[in-house]
């Protein structure tokens, strides 16, 4: 005999049910294992934080760490990859901000991303400061040096002065954030911050008034 139809409508809603508390419940399991993993490792770092240190914050067993992400390495990448999306997707929404006002500058443009991307950076300097003291798992390095080269092809086209060779712009305009953002890591409070920012993206643009 078949099964009364209100029968199997309420199992598969049972079924429903149940996968949406298990993926509930996932979530908040990985957003305590990244909470507590981002105040350790800013607290410690990467090397003076152990996988132990995590389960003990977070309350999560070591097997759900292991299975939601594989390891200590995972989850700091995971940190860092989230905060470096975020930096993107700040300055990309400033970069668009300032073109739909109106700017057509295409260095003033870049400073309005550029200002967004530092105070992100602030923002994030609990993890940033990890990364420029390159604290991190094996490959981390070669991670950042990668990173360090997207930037630089983000520069690409912009043209102060009369350069000897054509990148020497990129590699300028990447020192001088490189040097805000090495700064804005051990400042604690915003508007020290914004006057760093200022700073130097007011030295960006004095360069190229000086064309």
């Amino acid at each position: 005999m078949s099964q009364p139809v209100q029968d199997v409508a309420s199992a598969s809603s049972r079924r429903d049910g149940d996968r949406k508390g298990e993926w509930r419940r996932s979530a908040e399991t990985r957003r305590a294992v990244l909470d507590a993993a981002r105040r350790l490792f800013g607290s410690n770092g990467y090397e003076g934080t152990s996988i132990d240190d995590i389960v003990r914050e977070s309350g999560v067993s070591v097997g759900s760490i292991y299975h939601q992400f594989g390891g200590k390495s995972e989850v700091f990448m995971t940190l860092v990859e989230s905060a470096l999306a975020r930096h993107s997707e700040v300055s990309a929404r400033e970069t668009r901000r300032a073109i739909n006002a109106g700017e057509t500058d295409p260095l003033r443009i870049y400073i309005a991303g550029a200002k967004a991307y530092l105070m992100e950076t602030w923002k994030q300097r609990d993890l940033d400061r990890i990364s420029f003291a390159e604290d991190g798992p094996p490959g981390f390095a070669t991670f950042l040096r990668e990173r360090h080269a997207r930037y630089l092809r983000g520069s690409r086209g912009l043209t102060i002065g009369k350069p000897p060779l054509p990148d020497s712009t990129a590699h300028a305009l990447t020192a001088l954030l490189l040097a805000a953002a090495t700064q804005l890591v051990d400042v604690n409070d915003r508007r020290t911050a914004k006057a760093v920012v200022d700073y130097f993206t007011n030295l960006i643009l004095r360069m190229g008034d000086q064309d």
